[in-house]
């Protein structure tokens, strides 16, 4: 029940966990940054991609399907804040 997407930037997130030695990660995705509620959106030209933070947090004792289950929570309800600087 999660996307290709939060498989990759869950396990991206864990093996920085492990770097870095923290159970707490956060680092850049790119998103297009260009909604379709914008109005004329269809006849605008240049770069709307946004880079927006990623959060992983892992708490102890949980499954790394939890953890992609609430990646995967945390992913939609960022979408939101796509278009924003």
């Amino acid at each position: 029940q999660v996307t290709i997407n939060t498989l990759i930037q869950t396990v991206w997130g864990v093996l920085l966990q492990k770097y870095n030695n923290s159970s707490d990660v956060v680092f850049g995705s790119v998103v297009s940054g260009r909604p379709g509620d914008i109005p004329g959106v269809e006849y605008m030209i240049g770069l709307f991609i946004n880079t927006i933070p990623v959060r992983v947090q892992s708490e102890q004792g949980e499954t790394f399907a939890e953890l992609m289950k609430r990646t995967q929570r945390q992913a939609l309800a960022s979408n939101a804040y796509d278009a924003f600087p």
